[in-house]
């Protein structure tokens, strides 16, 4: 786990942005999750506060939210709580993913949260992880930043590949294009279903990148 990503996380002000999320899946997660089978068993990758995992529990499938952050998880459960849902939120380490493999349907990588795994060789194992804990036939979906899309809209948060949305912050969100998805997804062994830019909640909110694979 890269510590300045989980230093950002841990700081509670950090956290309570979260809150300010708009809640339900974002136009293209709702398209990736229509290849999801019914009542799926889904890991939750970087759950944050939730967003995703409620709403994908309200389509009717078991997920398990997992997180690098202890004051994620800590504000997590007491939401999860309060809306009176029976979602399981774990603290990991960030690399190892501590369950038996083939225990999932589904693993979701959502919210850019790949553009943290700092590095090609971290990207490379943990993507092995992913396939690790799925079912044969199992769907992996990860989503990123679109590097083209910042560079025309936000050039002076970019330095390279590096995309620095907080001023006078160093924590940074790696950017990519399609092909670089598909050749992670490829080096993982697994097959590309689709790999396309995604439409966020209106058009103004921009695009990003998103893949969906199989094992």
């Amino acid at each position: 786990m890269n510590h300045l990503v989980a230093q950002w996380y841990e700081e509670k002000e950090n956290v309570d942005e979260m809150h300010n999320w708009n809640p339900g899946l974002k136009e293209w997660e709702q398209s990736v999750a229509g290849f999801f089978p019914s009542h799926a068993s889904v890991l939750d990758i970087g759950c944050g506060l939730g967003r995703e995992a409620f709403a994908l529990s309200d389509l009717g499938h078991a997920v398990v939210g997992i997180d690098i952050s202890k004051e994620v998880i800590l504000q997590v459960k007491q939401i999860s709580s309060e809306k009176g849902y029976h979602i399981p939120f774990y603290e990991y380490n960030g690399e190892l993913l501590d369950f038996p493999a083939e225990a999932f349907d589904v693993v979701v990588i959502w919210a850019q949260t790949f553009g943290l795994l700092y590095g090609n060789k971290y990207k490379k194992d943990y993507l092995a992880e992913c396939k690790r804990v799925l079912k044969k036939g199992g769907l992996l979906s990860f989503s990123t930043h679109d590097y083209h899309y910042l560079k025309e809209k936000y050039p002076n948060c970019l330095c390279g590949r590096k995309f620095y949305p907080y001023f006078n912050a160093e924590i940074y969100w790696e950017t990519f294009e399609a092909t670089d998805l598909m050749r992670f997804a490829n080096q993982a062994g697994m097959d590309v279903v689709l790999c396309e830019k995604g439409n966020i909640y209106r058009p103004e909110d921009g695009t990003i990148l998103h893949c969906l694979c199989k094992k």
